[in-house]
């Protein structure tokens, strides 16, 4: 009798019209029983946020062979009502991405909807993981424009959908990392089936003004995002993709800072919540 295969969620935050959904869809569908669920519309650099006050709409359509759902919500939403409405059983795993574009780097991990819905993921208990791949920037530009990729993108598109089944596979197989909440997997530009993988941590990192002002001095529209890396980056998942390594950041979301005896004696004041 062959074993029933694990049920895995997909989703991601570029739509169901992103050329690397099918891609992955096709390598994942080899190992595990597939619930897809895409916003309806791109949303990137929409964190973990949800839609509380509008009612979300779902819709049934097929991308390359594939019923894939589609919801008027966030990534978060899309793993939060994959999970708890549309998939029974629970599924064993959350898969986000392939995002176009990496999310490397702090700044990037804070704000990417990518991994928004991966967390999502695993605040409901589930095992989640969030790939991106980086493009090259002439190729990242005309999918900003045209919402397509060039052709001459297959191999590495292909490659970087073989990396992310197999890192989920193993995932299914023995688990998360120790200590790890979830996954963050970033693949360069140069990503192959063959690429050196490295465990790495998270660079820290910020960037400065992202908006400009509009001719009439009262808009502000996206200008364009420098990202600095703060520190040398050692071990880091940035320092990982400048050596052309698939970057696998294991991330636990303990925000809880150390609190000294001095930090205590300026912010407590006498009370009985303390023994």
């Amino acid at each position: 009798m062959t074993a029933a295969k694990p049920p895995v969620l997909v989703t991601n935050d570029d739509g169901a019209d992103s050329p690397l959904l099918v891609p992955l869809l096709r390598e994942l569908a080899e190992l595990a029983e597939l619930c897809v669920v895409v916003p309806a519309a791109e949303c990137s650099w929409t964190s973990k946020s949800m839609s509380r006050f509008e009612p979300l709409v779902l819709a049934g359509i097929e991308c390359g062979g594939f019923p894939v759902q589609t919801l008027t919500g966030k990534p978060a939403d899309c793993a939060h009502i994959g999970i708890h409405n549309l998939c029974s059983p629970k599924p064993a795993l959350v898969v986000s991405g392939i995002n176009i574009g990496t999310n490397s780097g702090l700044a990037f991990t804070l704000g990417s909807g990518t991994i928004g819905a991966a967390v999502e993921g695993f605040l409901a208990g589930v095992p989640s993981v969030a790939f991106s791949l980086d493009l090259p920037e002439p190729a990242f530009a005309l999918w900003r424009r045209c919402r397509q990729l060039d052709p001459a993108l297959d191999e590495l598109v292909a490659a970087a959908a073989a990396v992310a089944a197999e890192i989920a596979a193993e995932i299914l197989r023995g688990g998360l990392p120790a200590g790890a909440d979830m996954i963050a997997v970033n693949m360069p530009v140069n990503a192959r089936r063959e690429s050196p993988r490295c465990l790495t941590g998270l660079a820290r990192m910020s960037y400065g003004p992202l908006f400009a002002r509009r001719e009439d001095e009262s808009h502000f529209a996206y200008h364009s995002c420098q990202v600095q890396l703060v520190g040398d980056g050692a071990n880091s998942d940035v320092e990982a993709l400048a050596r052309g390594e698939v970057a696998i950041t294991p991330l636990r979301y303990s925000l809880s800072a150390p609190i000294s005896s001095v930090d205590r004696q300026r912010f407590e004041r006498g009370g009985g919540g303390r023994g």
